[in-house]
């Protein structure tokens, strides 16, 4: 007696439209997710940022000098900028402490970051709790079901409702806050923002755009970047047909490798030759420069130094000075060029030169007992549990409050050495086969 088993069906083909549902469906509960995450980082962060200010009020020290410390641990944990992690800490407490019904709902996924930061950028003039109330309960509902872009329009008119203070003297405060900053991007171009009154900032633009239009008709430019060229025309020389370049006035600095020392002619340096090219300009802050540009540069500049560098790890090791003291703010400058603390960004123009051991404690004035600290940094070195020190000249070695170290090494500036790794002489025998692998054995994977 036989029996026979019915063969299974084959299965049918998933179709591309179930396979994206699918996708779609991960995408949202993922993203539920993280938010709900983010909600509960903002809680932990809020919590470690309130018993900073707490401890600090218990020994009457600056609360800002806490949360300082506290960041600098996490950045350093996390290899970013403290600054960005005091701004986060100091966030989560006002979000937290301010707009608790809109953290439990980005705490349930019913809203995410892009509106909890809506709500609490615009409402950040409420300073009546009922007010803030009022204003978070009648947008969360709207946040539920809308973008942030278009929650931002709507917050902006319902927070006219809820505002005592007439817009002249709401205006009068946010001028306090105008200012300009540089952000370095890709290729050799920056991005500058002023923030001014709307007045000025369209007046601003509506001359720009008058002065682009006077351009003769073969002009190849385009009308953006004749404005964009106006702007610094009027910016650097005050004359819009006044080359910007002109109203630069440049430091040029030569880099040389310190074998180039050793070397008795142009023959014995011949194998840095081709590390040369290599090379890109770049100002003191590290930001690319085209080659064409440094030649314009150099052309009209009143003097020009020369750097010596390490060749093994392309650090500043001397440079050449009539005046000593001014020589090794020089060389201090172009070897730190950052402030020191890590993952500080802070030019060395706009940052102290600072004893790593105090004058008062027996430091001396030394190229191994100085470097660049912006005034934050300063601070923090001297004012909490932070401990710095210089075990040999331009490396630093920070210890945080919790007993972790983390070195920082200054940027290299010129070419670096390697020796050329050797391979051993490789037989000229045939290489062997041993047969097929054995049954059952796989072959290894290529990969």
């Amino acid at each position: 007696m036989s029996t026979t088993t019915p063969s299974a069906a084959p299965a049918e083909p998933v179709s591309p439209h179930v396979v994206a549902e699918h996708a779609l469906e991960a995408i949202v509960g993922i993203d539920e997710a993280i938010a709900s995450l983010q909600a509960m980082r903002a809680h932990l962060m809020a919590g470690l940022a309130r018993m900073a200010v707490v401890a600090a009020l218990e020994t009457r020290t600056d609360q800002r000098i806490a949360l300082r410390e506290v960041a600098a641990e996490l950045a350093t944990r996390q290899r970013r900028s403290d600054r960005t992690l005091e701004a986060e800490l100091g966030g989560a407490m006002v979000d937290v402490a301010h707009w608790p019904a809109t953290v439990s709902a980005w705490g349930d996924a019913r809203i995410h970051r892009g509106h909890v930061h809506v709500i609490a950028e615009v409402g950040l003039p409420l300073q009546d709790p009922e007010a803030r109330a009022a204003f978070e309960a009648a947008l969360l509902p709207h946040a539920e079901r809308m973008a942030p872009g278009r929650l931002r329009r709507l917050a902006r008119r319902e927070l006219e409702q809820h505002l005592a203070e007439p817009l002249t003297e709401r205006h009068r405060t946010a001028r306090e806050q105008r200012g300009t900053s540089v952000t370095d991007i890709d290729d050799g171009m920056s991005v500058l923002r002023a923030i001014v009154p709307t007045l000025l900032a369209h007046g601003i633009a509506d001359r720009l755009t008058r002065m682009a239009r006077t351009a003769p008709a073969e002009d190849p430019r385009t009308i953006d970047q004749r404005r964009a060229d106006a702007f610094c025309d009027l910016l650097l020389t005050g004359d819009a047909a006044g080359p910007a370049i002109e109203g630069i006035r440049a430091e040029v600095s030569v880099v040389i490798p310190a074998t180039a020392l050793l070397a008795a002619d142009s023959s014995a340096d011949a194998g840095a030759a081709p590390h040369a090219d290599t090379i890109a300009p770049r100002l003191l802050g590290g930001a690319l420069v085209d080659a064409e540009t440094v030649r314009d540069l150099a052309a009209i500049s009143p003097g020009w130094s020369r750097l010596f560098t390490d060749p093994l790890r392309g650090h500043v090791i001397a440079t050449d000075s009539y005046q000593p003291t001014a020589g090794m703010r020089r060389l201090l400058r172009h070897r730190d060029q950052t402030c020191r603390f890590p993952g500080c960004g802070a030019s060395a123009h706009r940052t102290d030169l600072d004893h790593t051991i105090g004058w008062a404690d027996g430091g001396t004035t030394s190229l191994g007992n100085l470097a660049h600290l912006c005034r934050r940094h300063h601070t923090l070195k001297g004012a909490t549990r932070w401990r710095l020190e210089q075990p040999e000249p331009g490396t630093l070695r920070w210890t945080s409050p919790a007993g972790r170290t983390y070195t920082d090494e200054p940027a290299p500036t010129g070419p670096r050495f390697t020796e050329r790794e050797r391979h051993p002489t490789r037989s000229r025998e045939p290489e062997r086969w041993h047969g097929p692998p054995p049954a059952g054995v796989a072959p290894p994977s290529p990969f």
